[in-house]
């Protein structure tokens, strides 16, 4: 009897779910070789490997449950990792957390990341979690970091508490709250947002006002006025091409329109001088301040003069006040 999997996507993997149900369905139904072929393994290893963890160990009662993802390369299709919930207790709504990439060559690249940070937006958005637990053994550096990345927060030093290659280790014990990760989101949306508009990907319905001027302010933070303008105008160009507008002397890429505004977020960024620096915080400010409304360029531009073809082909100065 065939199985579907339920999958998630990143910008780099497939995450392919392993539950209760569906791993006592393919264990009961499936031999070796099927199980091969539907999970990935490029070996007897990775398969004994899931049996041992997902049936042989696998829990299923109204008390404790799992939820697993494995990690698939969608170019190869095959499988290099796991990523978890491998102790879900579901009365108390928390949950422990377990992750590795399996095969060396994907170690390095920020895979993990890119996996733990969708599994986490399930366990909290879906799952209802309200805790994630994670235990870590002292030295293990990469994965501290990974949840030092995401926010976890260190809570003590656990004696002896797992068995580890035949002797039992110590672990370091962390944990996420679903406010702490909601607010790690919030100051990560600005690197997915600009992280989509350089790849070109982004929605073109996610490409609104507040979009331009949130990447916009993102580069003269990083960069400075004028570097931020090298960025911004050929990747402007570029995305609307790839979004399958075009730059024309009727619609487009609007060189005026765009000097105009980095300049304002300049200003802006200039004004805020002695208060705090993060992004957060200035964006937050300048969608309340009159700087951020879309009609702003008409305090200094008569729409004939802003609506030309000469200022959307080149810079031209306002003629209605001094910028």
């Amino acid at each position: 009897m065939p199985i579907t999997f339920s999958e998630l996507r990143t910008p780099r993997l497939i995450l392919r779910e392993l539950n209760p149900p569906v791993a006592r369905h393919l264990f009961n139904n499936h031999t070796g070789p099927e199980i091969f072929h539907m999970l990935g393994c490029g070996s007897e290893e990775d398969y004994l490997a899931i049996k041992e963890r997902y049936w042989v160990n696998f829990t299923d009662n109204p008390r404790l449950s799992f939820r697993s993802w494995l990690l698939i390369d969608p170019k190869t299709r095959g499988l290099i990792g796991d990523c978890s919930f491998h102790s879900w207790w579901i009365r108390h709504n928390y949950a422990e957390a377990g992750y590795g990439i399996w095969d060396e060559h994907y170690k390095g690249k920020g895979l993990m990341s890119e996996a733990l940070g969708k599994i986490l937006q399930v366990g909290f958005e879906e799952m209802k979690l309200q805790r994630v637990e994670a235990f870590v053994i002292p030295g293990n550096q990469p994965s501290i970091r990974i949840l030092q990345k995401f926010g976890f927060r260190r809570e003590g030093f656990m004696r002896r508490r797992f068995n580890y290659e035949g002797r039992m280790k110590d672990t370091i014990a962390f944990s996420l709250l679903p406010e702490e990760f909601e607010n790690r989101n919030r100051r990560m949306d600005i690197r997915h947002l600009v992280a989509g508009f350089e790849a070109q990907s982004l929605p073109a319905s996610a490409w609104t006002h507040e979009a331009h001027l949130s990447v916009g302010l993102w580069y003269v933070l990083e960069y400075g006025l004028d570097v931020a303008l090298c960025k911004i105008r050929p990747g402007i160009i570029a995305y609307n091409l790839a979004s399958g507008g075009e730059n024309s002397l009727d619609g487009g890429y609007h060189e005026t329109l765009t000097i105009f505004w980095m300049r304002i977020l300049h200003r802006f960024v200039e004004e805020q001088r002695g208060g705090s620096r993060r992004y957060e915080y200035i964006r937050e400010e300048l969608f309340k301040s009159p700087y951020a409304d879309k009609m702003l360029p008409f305090q200094y531009y008569s729409k004939e003069r802003l609506m030309s073809i000469r200022a959307r082909g080149q810079w031209v100065e306002p003629d209605l006040k001094a910028l």
